[in-house]
């Protein structure tokens, strides 16, 4: 959403005031921000919240509490807490933090955790050490990439935002100040190439950039559209969502394929791992959905008409796991055939498939650990 945590699920936007703020500061934006709000909304989405279960992860304690994947593991933060749990759902880190409104992400390496609303970030790692660093501005967005980089968006009062890359342990590597346009996304390759979008009043924008150079490494302009979100799909090739397509690009910036939802819009997507998935769905009171996927090069792997309005999606290794409306959830492979079907508790939100094969189930009842590897 971004995992990238989830489209359009059309989550409540419990974090998009921290954007909303910079967009009404600036009038060149106002016919993009209705568009604007509903990306930000959907973009690392805070649904409702929920604790998990005395299952070895947090108390059923009815805290406000962030989720995101790490590893085959889960990281939490609560307005008083951050905590890092294994597969195994037991806490390896911990730390007290004073979150007003906590958000995560999170890889393998480290999971950091900010609140939007003071200059801080905190970091948790497997070993069960935790850092902490002043930003420069308010964090607004964050990612972690595979390697364990940090990718931050700083709201300031002076700039119209800018983008901090980290190494895992805090240390500053780039910063990059966007000038004339609001970024909105930004993520890191394995191989350290920044990807930042941005939107402004001509359209959205894609800004490339290799973390040891200020300059750009390249470029795509898309007027008109926004784009809602990007990822790495298979390590290099950038994804790329608009509510009506699908973008593959070279990190160049140079386009290898687009694919138009053919009057649908964009419903759910994950854009992460070796092959991208996406939900579009014609209607905004239902319609007919179908679920395609893509390979690394942005090739058409398999397409299927969806049973169900289609939640979330979340890929891990060669395996996609589709939460569908009604409490009804399926584990496909990448070619879309039909694995296992699951039914997970009421309320069920979020979906996290990690590439080991572990599920985990988020809803205001808490949280269910399903193990698809067996």
């Amino acid at each position: 959403m971004m995992q990238s945590n989830g489209y359009d699920q059309l989550p409540p936007a419990q974090r998009a005031r921290h954007s909303l703020r910079r967009v009404l500061a600036a009038a060149a934006v106002l016919l993009l921000l209705a568009v604007l709000l509903l990306i930000l909304s959907i973009i690392q989405s805070r649904r409702s919240p929920v604790s998990l279960r005395q299952n070895g992860f947090l108390p059923a304690d009815g805290k406000n509490t962030f989720f995101a994947a790490a590893g085959n593991g889960l990281a939490a933060a609560s307005s008083d807490e951050i905590r890092l749990f294994s597969s195994a759902g037991k806490p390896v880190a911990r730390a007290e933090a004073e979150l007003r409104d906590p958000v995560c992400a999170a890889g393998a390496a480290v999971s950091v955790y900010y609140d939007g609303e003071s200059e801080s970030l905190y970091a948790l790692y497997p070993d069960g050490t935790c850092r902490t660093a002043r930003t420069e501005g308010l964090p607004v967005f964050a990612d972690v990439n595979e390697t364990g980089l940090i990718t931050v968006i700083l709201d300031k009062s002076d700039t119209l935002g800018s983008v901090m890359v980290y190494d895992t342990d805090l240390t500053p590597l780039f910063l990059w100040s966007s000038g004339s346009s609001y970024p909105v996304t930004a993520r890191i390759s394995a191989n350290d190439i920044l990807c930042v979008s941005c939107v402004s009043r001509e359209g959205g924008t894609l800004r490339f950039f290799r973390i040891d150079s200020s300059e750009e490494h390249g470029r795509f302009d898309l007027p008109g559209e926004v784009i809602a979100d990007i990822g790495y799909v298979g390590g290099e090739t950038l994804a790329a969502v608009t509510p009506d397509a699908v973008l593959f690009l070279t990190t160049d910036g140079e386009l290898l394929q687009e694919h138009s939802f053919r009057g649908s819009h964009l419903d759910a997507y994950s854009l992460t791992g070796e092959f991208a998935a996406v939900s579009a769905v014609s209607g905004y009171a239902g319609g007919t959905g179908t679920i395609t996927t893509f390979d690394d090069r942005g090739e058409v792997i398999a397409s299927l008409s969806a049973p169900r309005h289609v939640e979330a999606l979340s890929a891990g290794g060669d395996a996609l796991l589709a939460l569908f409306t009604g409490e009804e959830s399926t584990l496909f492979s990448s070619s879309l055939e039909e694995l296992v079907s699951y039914q997970p508790e009421e309320g069920v939100t979020q979906v996290f498939l990690t590439p080991g094969g572990m599920a985990y189930f988020a809803g205001p009842g808490g949280v269910t650990q399903i193990d698809f590897s067996r």
